[in-house]
């Protein structure tokens, strides 16, 4: 009684989950030309990758680059890399840290009118909680931030960097349509703490469809909408509110660096070949 309890409650926050980002999707779309902010169609084009050092083994890199368009794919955005050390803990969890590093041009009336280079250092805790349909993922990432800020445009140099300290909360789930196809759905929140004249930043929130690329599923491809609106005061925004609609694909791998050869992986590999 008490499992068949915690079964019907774990499909009802799922259930919860779900509305709510169907409901903030429609909603956002259903209200984009009644807004005086800023409206953009946005595309993001990139990578995602776990990769250990040798397979079995707790140490890795974590890498994403990103390019970011708009008008879909016609005009610049941005340019996006991150890197990093990764640890695998036995619960599966994983702890990162690293740097990344974002190069802005403008392109609304609430971008900066000038490009602005992002440094940032981060470090992160993912939470993977693996089910029968699906996958479960927590993530609880801080970034230090410093973004270059001039009072003429003009100016090829920076007066100053301004910083800022983000905390980003990540929850996702992926089902799986299959052997061969999934579908991922998550929210992220950006908090930023330093200065304190603010707290909510941004809001992402994301449903998409992905595919296996191979048996063992360590290549995939993604394709998405992301809802993305940046709220007054954001560093990103120039002091001002912005939406941005995004298509996004990605290719995400989980190959290792270094594989295992031994005779046991093989044989057990030719078991699961049967």
């Amino acid at each position: 009684m008490n499992l068949f309890c915690l079964r019907i409650r774990g499909r009802n926050v799922l259930n919860i989950f779900c509305l709510f980002l169907l409901c903030k999707v429609f909603i956002s779309v259903g209200t984009t030309h009644a807004q005086s902010y800023p409206v953009n169609y946005t595309g993001w084009y990139g990578y995602e990758g776990y990769h250990a050092f040798k397979e079995g083994k707790p140490w890795g890199l974590m890498g994403e680059a990103y390019w970011i368009r708009d008008e879909v794919i016609l005009k610049q955005n941005a340019l996006f890399g991150r890197v990093g050390l990764n640890y695998y803990l036995p619960s599966g969890n994983r702890i990162n840290a690293g740097i990344a590093y974002q190069y802005n041009f403008p392109y609304d009336e609430a971008s900066q009118p000038y490009n602005w280079p992002d440094y940032r250092l981060f470090q992160q805790y993912l939470i993977r909680i693996q089910k029968a349909k699906g996958l479960w993922q927590f993530r609880f990432r801080i970034e230090e931030r410093w973004l270059g800020r001039k009072a003429d445009p003009t100016q090829t140099t920076f007066d100053y960097y301004k910083y800022e300290t983000s905390l980003i909360m990540m929850a996702k789930k992926s089902f799986n349509l299959g052997e061969k196809y999934y579908a991922v759905v998550y929210d992220e929140i950006w908090l930023v703490f330093n200065p304190l004249d603010r707290i909510l930043d941004q809001n992402r929130s994301y449903v998409g469809l992905g595919m296996n690329l191979d048996e063992d599923k360590e290549w995939r491809i993604e394709i998405g909408y992301m809802n993305q609106p940046n709220f007054d005061d954001s560093p990103d925004a120039n002091n001002k509110a912005r939406m941005n609609h995004a298509l996004r694909v990605t290719l995400t791998s989980d190959v290792p660096f270094k594989r295992q050869h031994s005779k046991k992986n093989k044989v057990i590999k030719d078991i699961k070949d049967l």
